[in-house]
């Protein structure tokens, strides 16, 4: 079956898009396809660094791995012990490491890491490997002591209802990608979210988004539902949920959201982008960091 490409929405798309519209081009445009032996250079080159990873969400990634190794054992009666997963968590740290170091990516882009700091040749230090790899060990810490495996250790598996599973809905027609890290049902639908990064203002729209998801996927009604960030970086984790936007705030944003990126379409029905609609931020700080920097910034080479 041939992959087709056609226009959905995430909260990380709609951030992409805000930040940086040249850079929403080269991910969600310039990229697609190039995967494919026969593709352009700039659509190889657009695949390649979109695959970047920086190092908070490389240490993200393996966290939100490891929690649901934890938790998918847990669901099925196997318990696995705080000091087992704190070796887990180091030796994927080690291990997508060396993957990154050794550019084994350049044999396998998608399965491979490949670091931001590794490909432009930006130098690290032992000391700051060393905090990131705390910083991921407490994360996984503050799964065990904040309450969460004995909440769920008493539910039955048909109260779990989601594991960190990539799924979408239908919203007016656009595919929606809004998935909570894990979802349970008991006496209400509870949908967490993990977060390695410092509590912000817009993680209340994010994680509202998962209202219109739980809705649609279980009839879920807003009253019914609470959504739980948890932030593991932190010393002490609580499990205390936020209150949600308004749905129909919620629905506002995303069809504008929606409205705005159809606006760059020079062709919406094979969603083709206008590049000249998508221009690079005014915002130069961004680009230091951007892993597109490459094929957008004149003279840049890794």
């Amino acid at each position: 079956m041939m992959l087709k490409s056609e226009l959905s929405w995430s909260y990380s798309r709609d951030r992409l898009f805000l930040e940086c519209r040249r850079a929403y081009y080269y991910h969600y445009y310039a990229s697609w396809g190039g995967w494919e032996r026969e593709a352009s250079d700039l659509s190889k080159k657009a695949y390649l660094l979109r695959n970047i990873q920086n190092l908070d969400a490389w240490i993200g990634d393996i966290v939100h791995q490891v929690i649901k190794w934890i938790l998918e054992n847990q669901i099925q009666g196997n318990t696995v012990l705080h000091d087992e997963a704190i070796n887990k968590t180091k030796q994927m740290f080690l291990k997508t490491w060396e993957q990154s170091r050794g550019k084994l990516w350049v044999n396998n882009v998608k399965h491979n890491l490949n670091l931001f700091e590794h490909y432009y040749n930006r130098e690290l230090s032992r000391g700051f490997l060393a905090e990131k790899l705390v910083k991921a060990q407490r994360s996984i810490t503050n799964i065990y002591s904040c309450g969460l495996l004995e909440t769920i250790s008493g539910l039955s598996k048909d109260c779990i209802l989601r594991v960190d599973e990539l799924d979408s809905f239908d919203f007016e027609g656009i595919k929606i990608f809004a998935v909570p890290d894990f979802a349970i049902k008991n006496e209400l639908y509870t949908l967490y979210d993990w977060k390695t990064g410092k509590p912000t203002d817009k993680d209340a729209l994010q994680l509202s988004c998962y209202t219109l998801y739980a809705h649609d996927k279980w009839k879920a009604t807003i009253d019914n539902i609470q959504l739980v960030p948890v932030y593991l970086a932190q010393e002490e984790v609580s499990l205390n949920p936020i209150k949600a936007l308004k749905t129909e705030e919620v629905k506002t944003y995303i069809r504008s959201s929606i409205s705005e990126m159809k606006s760059c379409l020079k062709d919406a029905s094979a969603n083709i982008a206008d590049i000249d609609k998508l221009p690079k931020t005014n915002d130069g700080w961004r680009c230091k960091n951007c892993r597109f920097q490459e094929i957008c910034v004149p003279g840049q080479k890794p």
